[in-house]
């Protein structure tokens, strides 16, 4: 058996649609991520409910979405929901389906967050005339921030890792770049090296990213004001 020889050569055509492919994963992770924290943090909220029926709902949320597999819930919003008359781009389908479960991890971290401030925090507001958007904004949110802030940039490159499950229903990012070109230039190892030099760009800058935005919060408390 001969051994393998490495060529790059005949990719190089195919690097102008790796760009391409590279911005569509860039916009749909931070979409996904975005709209994953909004969502996660109206369901955190209804877990810290006094209402049974919100916690219910909430808890049952989560619990669905990180016990099914993200490719199981994009065949779903991708398939499944046409049958029911909703018709979706593929984009979109991997939007919903990319954001909905990373809203269940997003609310559990959030809700950590919350756990993590004192009761007493909250009676002691309320008892100096604090309403409870001012009580949110200028006393539990700040810690809850500091809080999460390591994990919450975890799960933003969890999003982007997860995007790769999007090539499942014909998006073309990049994995299905990789996928494509490896199947046109029988160069998969190749292909696969690329894609993988790619993906761990995207998620170094993000992680550096938030090591110099945690550096500059969390040294200068005067940023919170």
């Amino acid at each position: 058996m001969q051994p393998y020889y490495f060529s790059f050569r005949s990719i190089y055509p195919y690097l102008g649609d790796l760009a391409a492919a590279a911005e569509v994963t860039l916009l749909l992770s931070l979409l996904a991520i975005v709209l994953s924290v909004a969502i996660g943090s109206g369901i955190a909220l209804m877990r810290r409910s006094n209402s049974r029926l919100l916690r219910f709902f909430a808890g049952l949320y989560v619990e669905v979405m990180r016990n099914t597999p993200l490719l199981v819930i994009l065949y779903i919003v991708y398939f499944a929901l046409p049958q029911l008359g909703l018709r979706l781009s593929s984009f979109n389908a991997a939007l919903i389906g990319l954001t909905l479960n990373s809203a269940g991890y997003m609310a559990e971290i959030i809700r950590a967050g919350l756990v993590a401030v004192p009761s007493g925090q909250f009676e002691a507001a309320f008892s100096q005339g604090f309403t409870r958007v001012q009580l949110y904004r200028h006393i539990i949110l700040p810690q809850v921030f500091r809080t999460i802030y390591a994990p919450l940039g975890n799960q933003f490159i969890a999003v982007i890792l997860a995007s790769s499950l999007a090539s499942a229903v014909a998006v073309e990012e990049v994995a299905s770049w990789m996928q494509t070109v490896g199947s046109s230039s029988f160069r998969f190892f190749e292909t696969f090296i690329i894609a993988a030099v790619v993906y761990l760009v995207l998620c170094q800058i993000v992680n550096l990213g938030r090591i110099a935005i945690g550096r500059w919060l969390f040294r200068q408390p005067e940023a919170y004001r």
